[in-house]
């Protein structure tokens, strides 16, 4: 079972440098969104080695998680959501990395808004909904060499590159090397 311990101020001051930074998080600001973190650490065994993950999300390691905050939890004093941490990972990262993963996380949190105004909870506290990822997925490496561009795998990572290209793939290849065709593998299997 993972252990929690709140992070300490440096982790919102740098999350709220992001916060002001990008224009895409002003609504949390004005409509006041607050937000707790906290650093979860994974069991250790008896030589001192993680065991297991820090954080996961439907059962997969998960550097980062976001949730909104109950009402009864507010009410109580708590923030209105919760930035849970990867504490493990978090020290090794880079402060690149870090800013990146407080993007990512704050990123899921839109104050729910109607007719131009925030709407507010019974405390007076805004209303919160959680954005999804733009990409979901589950591949399987064995699932995509089986069946080639038939399978879900390659199919959605042709998706990926016909809806952003090399935007998420820059420094793998020059965008000479990596096509549409050679990443659903349709010029493979024309090879073969």
């Amino acid at each position: 079972m993972p252990t929690f311990q709140k992070c300490p101020a440096s982790v919102a001051s740098l999350a709220t440098d992001i916060l002001h930074q990008f224009e895409m998080h002003r609504p949390l600001i004005a409509a006041g969104v607050t937000i707790d973190y906290v650093f979860a650490r994974a069991d250790l065994n008896e030589g001192g080695q993680p065991v297991g993950n820090a954080l996961t999300h439907n059962g997969c390691k998960a550097l980062g998680v976001t949730r909104k905050i109950p009402l009864k939890d507010r009410a109580l004093g708590r923030s209105d959501a919760e930035i849970a941490l990867d504490g493990d990972w978090w020290r090794e990262a880079t402060e690149e990395q870090r800013a990146a993963l407080l993007d990512h996380e704050r990123h899921h949190l839109a104050p729910k808004v109607r007719d131009g105004a925030f709407l507010r909870d019974d405390l007076g506290r805004p209303q919160l909904q959680l954005r999804k990822h733009d990409y979901e997925f589950g591949w399987f490496r064995v699932v995509a060499a089986r069946h080639a561009e038939h399978s879900m795998e390659r199919q959605q990572a042709a998706q990926i590159m016909e809806d952003a290209g090399q935007y998420f793939w820059p420094e793998i290849a020059d965008e000479k090397t990596i096509t549409l065709e050679t990443a659903c593998g349709r010029e493979i299997s024309r090879r073969q």
